[in-house]
């Protein structure tokens, strides 16, 4: 199951490129809704990409008829995330810690200027979950999740923005 989002910022981007590629994280994960906690395992930079994992623990409800195959700490995952210094992107892959063969996941977050002082991001997703009869319930469960934390990122990016770089313009 694919899905797109595109989110306007009113920065240009040249201000916005050192915050997101910056050594610090922007956003504190453990306040979107589901997440009990993200952990950094690595971070380093090869030449003009940035690689980062991650260990996350997720909750959420798992749809009763998934509920017997699915248990609570088979969400949990590593993230696996390049940031991309010339073509201004991050590219995502979850590896699961259960059910490898049966659930993929990825995603990418692309930077562009949209007009003068303006800033776009193109978020899409992919997720598959080769499980019969449940897995395309599971995947609609997910994604919804995911669309809410990338909302919440989107509202909270603005604010990072404020913060490091000053009033959006107008």
């Amino acid at each position: 199951m694919k899905f797109k989002m595109t989110h306007d910022f009113n920065w240009p981007l040249e201000k916005l490129i050192p915050v997101l590629a910056g050594d610090e994280e922007v956003l504190n994960m453990e306040d979107m809704p589901n997440v009990s906690s993200r952990k950094e395992i690595e971070r380093r930079w090869e030449g003009k990409k940035l690689f980062k994992k991650f260990e996350w623990n997720v909750h959420g409800q798992i749809p009763q008829v998934a509920q017997k195959i699915i248990r609570p700490e088979m969400l949990n995952f590593i993230e696996h995330s390049v940031w991309d210094n010339e073509k201004y992107m991050f590219d995502t892959k979850i590896e699961p810690h259960f059910l490898k063969k049966q659930i993929t996941c990825s995603t990418t977050s692309r930077w562009a200027k949209l007009t003068e002082g303006k800033s776009r991001r193109q978020f899409e997703g992919t997720l598959e979950i080769k499980i019969p009869l449940i897995g395309q319930l599971v995947e609609g469960a997910i994604i919804d999740h995911l669309k809410k934390n990338v909302e919440k990122g989107a509202v909270d990016l603005k604010n990072v923005f404020v913060k490091k770089v000053g009033p959006p313009t107008e």
